[in-house]
């Protein structure tokens, strides 16, 4: 499974993007977390990617290296789920035991920051003059309180069998394995101003190297990700009455977020680890993911014939444009404000223009329509892909079909979340990702 992107900030000085998140109440708790010990194993060893976007050679790969958190988080596609919670609960205790991962004594809230370099394919999705060599997004880690759930939006919808799967490793294990990624607002940044005080970095200038040597220090596929803890109570204290006025959006980890929900309906005390990340940081990308549809089920000339029949006005784009193409395309049906997607095979490139865009997730439900009403295809069954040219080279591999839409706003995405419209399944793809590994927390700390 892939991912892409579209609109991006560079990191510096961020101007206030204004939409009417509100102003609630939402907590988050110091908790003891455990993360790798650097003294006892190399921490490059034990990450790993996202449990939802590791393909099967590198799964492979993973498996080698000595209680990596793949073994305890990622569900290969051969296993059953069974099988896989019964085999990561023991990989999970076989790890702690051996000691790769600790468990600090005094609960703290934690600051991850993750400093990355877009890949090509991605880069070229960002518009020239937002561009920059390095990026470093920072975020506060803690247990989410859960006692105000309508202060926390969701903006998709999530596969009631992934759902399903992270309750049973949740509860079998004890533990959420990587922090949920959330969104809040702040004007003034003073929760990532005093974090870069406290650690002495000036993401502002692009200088990424702090004054305090950090718990962890991992990288992985070109990110390097770092982990500091904050026990000191009076800064605990003072981030928490920061972040205490306001709502926030879940960005990444909606079938984690909506597992932990499941639990606490279940009678367990859940405090799901979250990471918040200001919602208007440059260093946070936010992106469309594309969709391809492999030949298997409906091949190019029966789905350019559906589409014909379905978008008449549909128009062929001849010649087929390149991957810049269809971005140049794409970003013109978004600032038209107009309802679109673009559809790419071996038949040709045709664009698809709909009513005027009236909300954010308007793209999604135009596409979906034909993809799920017309064409009868299971959105599970799709391959999600992070970019037009990585979706067009899929497609041109597997004789598929690729679909693509237009870029994607944080406003348009945290209104339709406050307004409790949800969007399609695998809608957004927020980067950077955390890396499962990093840190780790009981189900109910504190």
């Amino acid at each position: 499974m892939r991912v892409l992107l579209t609109k991006a900030y560079a990191p510096g000085v961020i101007p206030h993007r204004r939409t009417r998140w509100g102003l609630r109440v939402v907590r988050l708790e110091p908790l003891r977390a455990w993360h790798p010990d650097p003294s006892r194993f190399d921490p490059n060893d034990l990450v790993a990617p996202v449990y939802d976007t590791i393909g099967w050679e590198e799964h492979r790969q993973l498996e080698a290296r000595p209680h990596n958190a793949a073994q305890f988080t990622s569900r290969r596609t051969d296993m059953a789920v069974g099988d896989f919670v019964q085999l990561a609960t023991r990989k999970l205790t076989e790890a702690k035991r051996a000691g790769a991962y600790i468990r600090d004594e005094v609960p703290g809230l934690y600051v991850y920051s993750i400093e990355y370099r877009p890949e090509p394919d991605i880069l070229e999705t960002i518009p020239e003059e937002h561009r920059r060599d390095r990026y470093m997004l920072l975020g506060l880690v803690g247990a989410l309180s859960m006692e105000n759930l309508e202060e926390v939006a969701l903006h998709e919808r999530t596969f009631t069998d992934r759902v399903e799967e992270r309750v049973e490793l949740e509860r079998a294990t004890g533990i959420h394995n990587a922090p949920i990624m959330a969104g809040y607002q702040m004007a003034d940044h003073q929760v990532n101003d005093l974090l870069e005080r406290d650690l002495g970095l000036d993401r502002r200038n692009l200088s990424f190297e702090a004054n305090r040597a950090p718990l962890v220090v991992a990288s992985l596929h070109g990110s390097v990700h770092r982990l500091w803890s904050i026990t000191e109570p009076a800064t605990v204290e003072a981030l928490q009455r920061k972040l205490q006025p306001t709502r926030i959006l879940i960005l990444d980890g909606h079938h984690r977020y909506t597992a932990a929900r499941h639990l606490r309906e279940q009678g367990h005390g859940v405090l799901p680890l979250t990471i918040l990340v200001e919602a208007d940081d440059r260093a946070l990308l936010l992106l469309p993911w594309h969709r391809v549809l492999v030949s298997t089920q409906w091949g190019p000339e029966a789905i350019r014939s559906k589409l014909l029949e379905e978008f008449p006005r549909a128009q062929r784009l001849d010649p087929s444009p390149r991957a810049d193409g269809s971005l140049t395309r794409l970003r013109e049906l978004r600032d038209g404000k107009t309802q679109g997607f673009l559809m790419r095979s071996g038949v040709g490139t045709y664009i698809v223009t709909g009513p005027p865009l009236e909300h954010e997730g308007d793209n999604f439900q135009l596409l979906h329509r034909f993809l799920e009403e017309t064409l009868r295809v299971d959105p599970a069954s799709l391959s999600f892909v992070r970019s037009p040219a990585q979706a067009t080279e899929e497609a041109q591999r597997s004789n598929g079909t690729a679909f693509l839409v237009p870029p994607l706003s944080m406003e348009g995405v945290a209104e339709e979340a406050f307004a409790r419209r949800v969007m399609a399944q695998k809608s957004t793809m927020f980067l950077p990702k955390v890396a499962e590994g990093v840190l780790f927390s009981q189900l109910s700390d504190p």
